[in-house]
């Protein structure tokens, strides 16, 4: 059998949760005998000329700018000189590049609902005319996913959460579940050494959501923490931080930003708790995955843990509240005990649920 997956970018090197989610499916499409034949998404619009037209268009902002004729062209003829079996779409903004006219079994591989995202950007953002687009983006964007989830001939979800919500809004479509996993071998923790009163985030911080976990974590919960332990540091680890995040560590010795890291786990392993203050996003954070597998004692908020098999106080600290979240975050500082029994309950639910080899499992399903 022959797959043509059609991507965003190229999964390697795998560094950041999109890559990851990437590279373990197309592993897992070639251990069962399947070609994977790679199309990488190439220019579609200017953003002016995606932002000017689709003011007077139904399509959102978000797909005006994945989508053109010559890509979709492109493909097809590719498709008609060399046939698959199997076409999967990688995200809704680049589903109508996909010739759906075409014999082989489409597949939308979703990685989170993008109008939820923007619906929880819009209800932080206040700037009045960012608002304003931001809820109208929102309301093509649903649509169009729904049109999107029925047209395929099925969509897979990264998590229940996801799953239910595109079956509420498109219930007479396909869905299937694969996880979002952790490769547990690889991120596990072997040494008990922990650097007192330190805190960690990782990910790509240049992404908007996770910026704005940030600032909202050093302006509103930060300084509780440092009220107990004025000595606290916070690690911020990943890729292309912006300036604002920059200047966090050029105002305070105790913030130190990394910049991208090769290799995250060594810190990780050192911090004493890590932190996922996220406000914004869809899906499910492979961060916190990375983190249970590493028996790290994990404390976020509920949309940071949204979709994952979490327990509330047995796998990790949800708190959403700033003066909670501190508190949690205090906790952990001050209970090695506690800080243990999270890590080690957190660690026994990536075996059992979230190792890649596991939530591939359904796949078999899809393949069928």
């Amino acid at each position: 059998m022959k797959a043509l997956f059609f991507i965003r970018d190229l999964p390697e090197p795998a560094h950041n949760g999109y890559k990851k989610r990437n590279f373990y499916l197309i592993k897992e499409l070639e251990s069962r005998g399947i070609q994977v034949i790679l199309k990488v998404e190439s220019p579609g619009n200017s953003k002016i000329k995606a932002l000017f037209f689709s003011l007077f268009s139904v399509l959102p902002f978000s797909v005006k700018l994945r989508t053109s004729g010559k890509i979709k062209k492109k493909i097809a003829g590719y498709l008609k000189e060399n046939p698959v079996d199997i076409i999967i779409c990688d995200a809704v903004q680049r589903a109508l590049n996909i010739p759906l006219d075409n014999p082989a079994y489409k597949i939308l591989y979703e990685h989170n609902i993008e109008s939820m995202i923007i619906k929880r950007y819009a209800q932080k953002e206040k700037n009045i005319f960012k608002k304003v687009f931001a809820f109208l983006e929102c309301w093509k964007l649903s649509n169009f996913e729904k049109k999107m989830w029925n047209k395929f001939d099925c969509s897979i979800a990264c998590s229940p959460v996801d799953k239910k919500i595109m079956l509420r809004y498109a219930p007479e479509s396909k869905v299937h579940l694969i996880n979002n996993g952790v490769e547990s071998a690889y991120y596990s923790s072997n040494s008990n050494i922990i650097e007192k009163n330190t805190l960690i985030y990782t990910g790509q911080i240049g992404w908007y959501p996770n910026e704005d976990a940030l600032v909202y974590f050093i302006n509103e919960i930060l300084p509780l923490v440092k009220q107990a332990v004025p000595e606290v540091k916070l690690w911020i680890v990943g890729n292309k931080p912006s300036d604002k995040i920059k200047e966090f560590s050029q105002k305070n010795s105790n913030i130190t930003v990394t910049g991208f890291v090769e290799d995250v786990r060594e810190l990780m392993q050192k911090a004493c708790v890590y932190i996922v203050p996220l406000r914004i996003g869809s899906g499910t954070r492979l961060k916190i995955l990375e983190a249970l597998s590493m028996k790290k004692a994990v404390v976020t908020t509920t949309i940071g843990c949204e979709g994952i098999e979490v327990e509330n106080n047995q796998h990790l600290l949800i708190r959403d509240a700033p003066e909670e979240f501190a508190k949690a975050v205090l906790d952990v500082l001050k209970n090695e005990a506690l800080r243990i029994s999270l890590g080690e309950n957190g660690r026994k639910l990536i075996e059992e649920k979230y190792d890649w080899k596991i939530v591939f499992k359904d796949l078999d399903k899809i393949l069928s």
